[in-house]
């Protein structure tokens, strides 16, 4: 599934010049700014092509609403060759990597790699290349391997949000995001037996304090779920309100100009990179060194977590303030019913007064829309 996901994104560099060229050309047509001779010749010269085929690419740009993929050649394939492992391959992956790697008498990961490969072999499974399992690791909460390798105390040091500057004057100028495994435990939707931690990925506006989109799945963080989440994110959020019976207002819909991350691989990978650039949004990673450039998204999840420490089946925070609390036999939701109340708790934060704002994320937006 992850290749599917990054052949539907994959946008060479070509294209790209070619949507940054015209995509100025197509916004004057969309605002009826009248002839447009100058913009085509400009386009015919900087692209080395021909009127008609300017024409076209800007009849096609405009159709799929500036979407750097309308100038592709044609939809591209799995590359030859390619393969799949299977479901048991990963789970003895999997299995292995929290086993022998994530733990504080630290393993290599080629010392683990043998052992993976060890294990596939007595089970008459194909051994994976290092690249995959060095692929599955990455794939991790960087904050998890952390703490398991090094300590709750080291992690808490690596990861806690840092205050500090981080401007915008306008929606949508600059938008962080980050993902996290939540700290509740799930429940299938048939026997109702518990299933695990569900992860979610978040991004907020940091000019408003509006969250913009997220994206809940019980599948640790893969490229599949960063586009899915980036998708939702630009959506209007009409139809999930629909489904929701949600009345309040949540007026977060279209793409950012700019999107900050952290360094993690996930957010380095391919497939997010060329999504960003399939919508034309500039891609920011956290310089080293300056982790304020997080802070607004890290109290978001902060924020979040809190409240989930409410419901049937929470972790907590820690041990200590788990206690002995049953988590997995007290667990009750289900994905589909967990996502539901994760929409509404954002709901209910955008329509909150915010104490930096002193005012709701969503009159901050409206506002801000207003002076635009």
């Amino acid at each position: 599934m992850e290749n599917d996901c990054e052949d539907f994104v994959l946008v060479g560099a070509e294209e790209a010049r070619r949507a940054a060229v015209l995509r100025p050309l197509v916004q004057a047509f969309l605002k009826g700014a009248g002839r447009l001779e100058s913009g085509i010749n400009d386009a015919v010269w900087g692209l080395s092509v021909s009127r008609a085929t300017v024409w076209r690419w800007r009849k096609r740009l405009a159709e799929e609403g500036g979407r750097t993929s309308a100038l592709a050649p044609g939809k591209r394939g799995r590359s030859a060759g390619t393969t799949l492992i299977s479901s048991k391959v990963e789970a003895v992956i999997e299995e292995h990597l929290r086993r022998y790697f994530l733990r504080r008498v630290r393993s290599s990961l080629s010392r683990v790699v043998t052992k993976i490969r060890s294990a596939c072999w007595q089970q008459g499974l194909q051994s994976p290349a290092r690249r995959t399992v060095q692929h599955r690791l990455d794939a991790m909460d960087a904050r998890e391997v952390a703490k398991a390798r090094e300590g709750a105390k080291a992690a808490r040091q690596k990861f806690a949000p840092v205050t500090g500057e981080n401007r915008a004057n306008q929606p949508m100028e600059v938008v962080q995001t980050d993902h996290t495994p939540t700290d509740i435990i799930l429940v299938d939707s048939f026997d109702r037996q518990p299933i695990g931690r569900p992860w979610v990925t978040l991004a907020i506006d940091i000019a408003t304090r509006m969250v913009t989109g997220y994206y809940a799945s019980l599948e640790a963080l893969s490229r599949l779920s960063v586009v899915l989440y980036l998708t939702q994110a630009v959506a209007p959020e009409a139809e999930l309100l629909a489904e929701l019976e949600c009345s309040v207002p949540w007026p977060a819909q279209g793409k950012p100009h700019s999107i900050h991350v952290d360094n993690g691989r996930d957010f380095r990978s391919h497939a997010f990179r060329s999504a960003c650039a399939e919508w034309g949004i500039s891609l920011v990673y956290r310089p080293p060194g300056s982790r304020h450039f997080g802070g607004h998204i890290e109290r978001l999840i902060g924020t979040m977590m809190g409240a989930m420490h409410l419901l049937p089946g929470t972790m907590q925070s820690s041990i200590a303030a788990k206690g002995d609390y049953d988590a997995e036999g007290m667990a009750t939701m289900t994905l589909t019913e967990f996502d539901r109340w994760f929409a509404l708790e954002i709901c209910r934060h955008n329509n909150r007064i915010h104490s930096s704002l002193g005012c709701t994320p969503v009159a901050k937006n409206g506002r801000r829309s207003q002076r635009k």
